[in-house]
């Protein structure tokens, strides 16, 4: 038996039984194709953190946010750069089926709720964990 991750064990049997399950199909297209899409996506939110960290340097160059916010603001860049990074990272074990991938994902969403507290997203934390674990177990069985 495969050791469980950070939380899989209590969070296993919420989305497992108490969600709704996808058909067949739409979990193989979600593994088929998902791992080009978090692919598109991360090569657009790497774009976007470029961006986000010219800006961010500029207006705090000038003095325009407080330390507080500045604060707030460069832990989120940082903690959506580690994201990025493992959802790069998982794109080959996630077109190979491997366990592995979905392990990254699995960190990677967790990182990133992480970061929505740390920046008061209460709404995206509630939301993005909802949907994000949801998607992900439902589709961990068809991962070796």
């Amino acid at each position: 038996m495969e050791s469980k991750l950070l939380l899989e064990k209590e969070l296993e049997p919420i989305f497992l039984q108490k969600f709704p399950p996808f058909s067949e199909s739409v979990k193989e297209f979600l593994v088929q194709y998902g791992p080009y899409i978090i692919l598109v996506l991360s090569v657009l939110g790497v774009l976007g953190l470029l961006t986000a960290l010219g800006v961010g340097g500029a207006v705090l160059g000038a003095g325009g946010l407080s330390a507080g916010i500045a604060f707030n603001a460069y832990v989120g860049i940082a903690l959506g750069i580690v994201t990025l990074v493992m959802y790069l990272m998982a794109f080959s074990p996630l077109k190979a089926r491997k366990r592995a991938g979905w392990n990254l994902l699995y960190y990677a969403l967790l990182i990133g709720l992480i970061s929505n507290l740390i920046q008061l997203s209460i709404i995206g934390f509630i939301i993005g964990g909802l949907i994000g674990f949801w998607v992900l177990f439902q589709i961990r069985e068809k991962y070796a």
